[in-house]
């Protein structure tokens, strides 16, 4: 054949002993063998590493979710390390097979700016250390987000996501109402037997407005809140997975051809559905209602044509008549009241108020939109977990309570990071609920039939991997289940999901899951947090931003849910090294925290001791603050510390160590660390008082006179940073009367008592009626001594 080259000779026939041929052969087999162990090795990994983030998102629900800021907000950085780890786990298949995979909208961009924004106002806050512990959270969430857009590679993984997320709403139900079954009225009983030890165990002290709002709360109540701190946190989490499961039991109903029996299934996930529903009712959270009710509108809007008219109109009635039975149930067991219908518009007048307190701090006072426009607040925020300390500068005088989020999403994100973070927030927001709720051009066309990759019952492994997250609990919450009747709550979650999971499987595996159920989930959400608030709180926002992933991967039909391969490792390089500096930023700031908290820790050890080992507890509290001098707790545990081996010597007034506890006191308020507390300023005053009181006898008129100007530097301080809080006005008053102020003295008189009226719907604001009957005989009395001399008053 003319240009065919001729075969080559053997390396046998040329002395060798092999040919050439088979030696190419088996190289390319070497070759085909490493490359298939590469993507064997590739896909264990992605494996594990989906498993692990399943785990934790449901391990995050399975402990308090609202940050502590009298410690910190620490206490979730664990979690915050274990998604890094996941994070770095993640770029290793791309790394190992050259292929990275991934998807892409806008709202992933949206959701990158707005995380990034939110870590860079952290800057920002008065009180930084809980203002970066916060940040991290908020940093986390949006890994978790990502790698729920990325590791994923079918509708049935996501899916079988969604029914772990399912699960763990009906688990934290299950707890929940067991809570109002049993634990709350024990509690309510103990506290009416011995007030005193639960007010101590819950470092309440006695007779000041927060026993009042704890009893208010407590024995005035009986909303279940579950693992969370407040009834709406519980009810913004539990309503997108209660949509999920109506939306997909609707479509089964509408698939009649798919795979096992429709009624069989809708049977079976009715118990845990039914958990969810009564669960969430007993929350009274109006907004969750509200949000539930457009979700199943859109629902209901959406599966019009896919169901004969007369199944749909029965399915109507029968949901309103579950309504209805919920109601008059609840209403006969007194577990719901009129008033959270009648009570609607004071509801809505309270939030009427937070959101004119939070454009105060959005402002940060300035008097007009235009001036506001100037402030640099407006643009940058105050930072994560600092609204509280802003709000109560702007806090009307009427207003009900000290809140620490404007109970709206909106003001929340721009009050933390700016206005370019409620544009990111919004951009997020809209372009998902855009993605996920658009029309397809068949309204039968959503979702496509069914292949096996697109049920989870070839993901099976996956939900088992994500009921770990009732094992990782006890780890990264690091719980003692021996401690506090934790064992009964565990118990109850693991079971509890175990069985949800059980009965909502047969429901999952007959149809995959159309995005627009994921869309009203979402939407429900947001309604709940536009009244609500909470996209601070990390499960709550993991609920939404999971939800908003999940449902974007379901449309792999659109752009938005597409996998796409790009063949280079530069992208998970890139990924990796960005990863790295973030995970560096993490070690070195939050390092230290952990540090100076062990070392509290190590401190309250000693104290507790018998005797209490006092030298060794004030060594550890000296290292703490080394480590870390953003925590004010060191420095006030210090104070406390000093005062108490003060004590244990007979608290002499010779003995100058009394002297320590007024600089610790002070140096607690001081910048880095909390100037911006009223609390902490408030004590300082109370310290200052008590121990004058004790050595007054013994001190010079100057040095009296020293230490009652401290008192009222303090107590004026606090006032500034809570001007609208009567008490503190009336200590300042006497205060100020103290050492001859008395202009100032009758100022503030005329304003707690002002006050004092305003708040007359809030009895637990109100001043005492042996205060208020003080201040109005006390009044008339410094007006005269300011007629006659005294000091002139403050500017």
């Amino acid at each position: 054949m003319r240009g065919a080259r001729p075969p080559k000779l053997s390396n046998e026939r040329r002395g060798g002993s092999r040919t050439e041929g088979p030696a190419n052969s088996w190289n390319d087999h070497d070759h085909d063998d490493k490359e298939e162990a590469a993507l064997r090795l590739a896909e264990r990994t992605r494996r594990l590493a989906l498993g692990l983030l399943a785990a934790l998102v449901v391990a995050r629900a399975f402990w308090p979710s609202e940050p502590n800021l009298k410690e910190g907000a620490g206490a979730g950085l664990v979690w915050v390390v274990a998604v890094f780890l996941v994070g770095g786990m993640a770029l290793l298949p791309s790394l190992v097979t050259g292929k990275f995979a991934f998807r892409w909208a806008p709202t992933d961009a949206a959701v990158i700016v707005l995380t990034a924004l939110v870590a860079i106002s952290s800057r920002r806050g008065v009180d930084w250390r809980i203002a970066i512990n916060l940040a991290w959270e908020w940093v986390a969430l949006g890994i978790v987000y990502l790698l729920l857009r990325i590791l994923p590679r079918t509708r049935g993984e996501s899916s079988a996501l969604a029914l772990a997320f399912a699960a763990t709403a009906a688990a934290v139900a299950a707890y929940g109402l067991f809570q109002g079954a049993v634990e709350l009225p024990e509690l309510q009983n103990a506290y009416r037997r011995d007030p005193a030890r639960i007010l101590a165990e819950m470092k309440i002290e006695p007779g000041t407005p927060a026993q009042q709002a704890f009893e208010s709360r407590l024995i005035g109540s009986n909303e279940v809140y579950s693992t969370f701190g407040l009834p709406n946190s519980l009810a913004g989490f539990l309503v997108g997975p209660l949509v999920l499961v109506l939306g997909l039991a609707l479509q089964n109903l509408a698939r009649s051809g798919d795979r096992g029996s429709r009624w069989g299934s809708l049977v079976m996930a009715a118990p845990p559905t039914l958990l969810i529903l009564v669960c969430l009712t007993l929350t009274k959270s109006r907004s969750a209602w509200l949000g539930l009710l457009v979700a199943s509108a859109i629902l209901a809007w959406r599966s019009r044509r896919l169901l004969p008219r007369r199944e749909f109109v029965g399915l109507l009635v029968a949901g309103a008549v579950v309504v209805v039975g919920l109601t008059a149930a609840g209403l006969a067991t007194k577990r719901l009241d009129p008033q959270v219908l009648t009570q609607s518009s004071m509801s809505m007048r309270y939030r009427l108020e937070y959101w004119r307190g939070a454009w105060g701090v959005i402002s940060e006072g300035a008097p007009s939109f235009a001036r506001a426009l100037g402030t640099y607040t407006f643009w940058a925020g105050v930072g994560p977990g600092n609204f509280g300390s802003h709000y109560l500068l702007h806090k009307l005088p009427q207003s009900s309570e000290e809140i620490q989020d404007p109970h709206n999403l909106f003001f929340e994100v721009w009050a933390t990071a700016g206005v370019w973070a409620l544009i990111a927030l919004l951009t997020a927001l809209g372009s998902a609920l855009w993605f996920l709720l658009k029309p397809v051009a068949d309204a039968t066309a959503e979702p496509e039939p069914a292949s096996p990759d697109d049920l989870p019952g070839r993901s099976t492994w996956l939900v088992f991997a994500a009921g770990m997250g009732w094992v990782m609990v006890i780890l990264l919450g690091r719980m003692n289940l021996f401690q506090d009747d934790l064992l009964p709550r565990w118990l109850i979650l693991g079971f509890a999901w175990l069985l949800a999971a059980l009965l909502l499987a047969p429901l999952w595996r007959r149809s995959p899951m159309p995005s627009f159920v994921f869309g009203a989930a979402a939407a429900a959400i947001v309604i709940n947090l536009l009244a609500a608030g909470g996209i601070g709180i990390p499960t709550v926002a993991l609920g939404l931003w999971s939800l908003i992933a999940l449902g974007l991967n379901q449309r792999e039909n659109a752009l938005s849910g597409r996998l796409r391969t790009v063949e280079s490792r530069l992208p998970a390089f890139a990924l990796g090294v960005v990863g790295a500096a973030v995970a560096g930023t993490f070690v070195g700031y939050t390092v230290p925290f952990w540090q100076s908290e062990a070392e509290i820790a190590k401190a309250e050890e000693f104290i507790a001791h018998r005797p209490p080992d006092f030298e060794k507890a004030e060594n550890a509290y000296v290292r703490a603050e080394q480590l870390d001098h953003y925590n004010a707790r060191a420095w006030v545990g210090h104070a406390y510390l000093q005062f108490l081996a003060w004590q244990s010597r007979g608290a002499k007034p010779e003995d100058l160590r009394w002297k320590t506890i007024l600089i610790q006191m002070t140096k607690a308020v001081e910048p880095p660390r909390s100037p911006d507390s009223w609390t902490l300023h408030s004590e300082r005053a109370g310290m200052t008082r008590m121990l004058l009181n004790r050595v007054a006898s013994t001190l010079s008129p100057r040095e009296t006179i020293q230490m009652q100007a401290k008192i009222v530097e303090a107590t004026r301080t606090a006032s500034r940073l809570y001007p609208t809080n009567a008490m503190l006005r009336a200590r300042l008053a006497e205060a100020s009367a103290e050492v001859s102020m008395f202009k100032d003295a009758v100022k503030e008189a005329d304003e707690a008592l002002r006050l004092d009226v305003l708040l007359a719907p809030h009895p637990d604001k109100r001043l005492p009626a042996a205060v208020r009957k003080q201040l109005q005989e006390k009044k008339s009395e410094w007006a005269e001594k300011a007629k006659q001399g005294g000091l002139p008053a403050t500017p």
